[in-house]
């Protein structure tokens, strides 16, 4: 191939070596500019000397490791990359606890992984494990293994409240003037399905830590920062609540406390300090519940954003429950007095298969028969 000089305009002859040289060198800047590069920091940046001023609003990115610090724009997704991750077991139930960085799943083992099953007498059981796995390699933290014929039924993170009141023997509860410091939990509901009932008549509610900056388990000091961060994550069970009935749902409420469906009741939950044992929790109920659903499957509020703190913008502690066949219900708790009312129900026979609050006047549901309605 000829080539022109440049600086005498005349035409130059090129080897092909040379071409070939230039082509491997090409190669090699691809495959460098797409390699996967493992990083100790990265964060957003906005330049306009090194970038014009539409690639600077929120695409460029600035990563570092121990020897090199990279600035560059990310480009348009062309593809999507999808991993595989093989649990081995039946996924149920699934949550993102942020304090912790770990996905909580709530799977159902048949034995085939270990060769265990749980039974009483000749009938056997499939049991199910909450498996607790990092949010960033999927590489399982820990794990917790439900009793016999106790099935995982709602996985939640939450931020809950602990009620030092009822410890110093006022009976805490409720008139909401005291100041509230949540801490983050992963909270299970699980239900007892014995093969002779058609209906479950026991659960339990699992109140589990799982935070970083615990105490580690191994005085290795030469680990690198990703073991000694899953070193320092120890999953812990703080507090348990039996109830009876199955706990079909659960979800956040005002003032760090928790709203439970068991069975066909809705009561409220909360973290207690306990009098007896120093740095114990007891997860108890505060006064009367509500009653009057056939089976309380569902329950959403807008607790957690906008309304945390004490209730909507008018001050109410509002929810919405979801019924197998009595569509939804509006309730509301009364703190001075401690109790559930409710205020307002769709007439509508719809078989609910799942419920959410958008604001504190309009609900959306789906039923059985292929439907969404708006409330």
């Amino acid at each position: 191939s000829d080539d022109v000089d440049p600086d005498g305009g005349g035409v130059g002859a090129r080897s092909d070596d040379e071409e070939e040289e230039e082509e491997t060198a090409g190669r090699s800047a691809r495959a460098s500019s797409h390699r996967t590069v493992s990083v100790n920091a990265a964060c957003p940046f906005r330049s306009s000397l090194l970038f014009p001023p539409s690639a600077s609003r929120g695409t460029t990115l600035c990563t570092a490791d121990p020897s090199t610090l990279r600035l560059g724009t990310i480009d348009d997704i062309r593809r999507l990359h999808v991993t595989t991750h093989r649990l081995g077991m039946t996924p149920r139930r699934i949550a993102h606890h942020e304090a912790g960085r770990v996905y909580v799943v709530g799977c159902i083992d048949s034995g085939g992984s270990d060769g265990r099953t749980f039974g009483i007498g000749a009938e056997s059981n499939q049991r199910n494990v909450v498996r607790f796995f990092d949010d960033a390699t999927f590489d399982e933290v820990s794990r917790i293994e439900l009793e016999a014929y106790e099935m995982i039924q709602t996985v939640r993170s939450a931020s809950l409240s602990i009620n030092r009141s009822f410890e110093a023997g006022d009976g805490g509860g409720g008139d909401g003037a005291r100041p509230v410091e949540c801490r983050p939990y992963v909270v299970l509901g699980t239900a007892y399905a014995f093969p002779d009932e058609d209906e479950p008549s026991m659960g339990r509610v699992i109140v589990v830590e799982c935070n970083l900056g615990g105490n580690p388990k191994s005085d290795d000091a030469d680990n690198d920062d990703d073991d000694d961060s899953q070193a320092l994550r120890v999953v812990r069970e703080i507090s348990e609540y039996p109830m009876k009935g199955g706990i079909y749902s659960i979800c956040p409420f005002y003032r760090g406390t928790l709203l439970v469906t068991c069975g066909s009741k809705t009561v409220l939950c909360q973290l207690d300090a306990s009098a007896s044992v120093a740095g114990d929790l007891i997860l108890r109920h505060v006064g009367t519940g509500h009653h009057g659903h056939m089976i309380s499957l569902y329950v959403d509020s807008l607790a957690g954003g906008r309304g945390e703190d004490g209730g909507d913008g008018d001050g109410r502690q509002l929810a919405i429950v979801g019924d197998l066949m009595r569509s939804i219900s509006l309730v509301e708790y009364h703190p001075k007095h401690q109790a559930i009312d409710e205020l307002a129900r769709d007439f509508d026979a719809n078989f609910c298969t799942s419920v959410t609050m958008l604001t504190p006047n309009i609900y959306m549901g789906s039923e059985g028969h292929t439907n969404l309605f708006v409330l």
